[in-house]
């Protein structure tokens, strides 16, 4: 059963590789979706699978 996650990172997410370090985990377990940086400094995403 697959299933969609809506997720906010708030932090220091922003220039340490937070985005690029999600996509190899993702690629890793067979998840789809996408991560970008907003405004004001937090990470979202959209993850499923």
């Amino acid at each position: 059963m697959d299933c969609r996650v809506y997720v906010l990172v708030s932090g220091t997410v922003q220039g340490v590789f937070f985005r690029a370090s999600a996509k190899k985990i993702a690629d890793e377990l067979h998840l789809t979706g996408w991560v970008r940086n907003l405004d004001d400094g937090r990470v979202e995403a959209i993850i499923e699978g």
